[in-house]
């Protein structure tokens, strides 16, 4: 269901439904988290996204990608 809403760019509702799946695999599928801070950073809600990248970062230290497509983004964001 997040899939869909994020493909028709409704990021808070693909955010709300990436949140249930990131709460029931108690937060430690890299890939649902990923989805979720990306939604998160489309949305404009940049803590969140920081939020989310560092627990994906704390499990799996080498997740492709998460650090330079979200995380650098929604810090940068933040700044400005």
């Amino acid at each position: 269901m997040g899939y869909i809403m994020e493909k028709e760019q409704s990021f808070r509702d693909a955010a709300m439904n990436y949140e249930m799946a990131w709460k029931y695999s108690n937060q430690t599928n890299p890939t649902i988290g990923y989805k979720l801070a990306f939604n998160y950073l489309k949305a404009k809600r940049h803590v969140d996204a920081i939020d989310v990248c560092h627990k994906v970062l704390d499990a799996h230290p080498n997740y492709p990608r998460i650090r330079k497509d979200i995380l650098d983004k929604a810090r940068s964001a933040l700044r400005s």
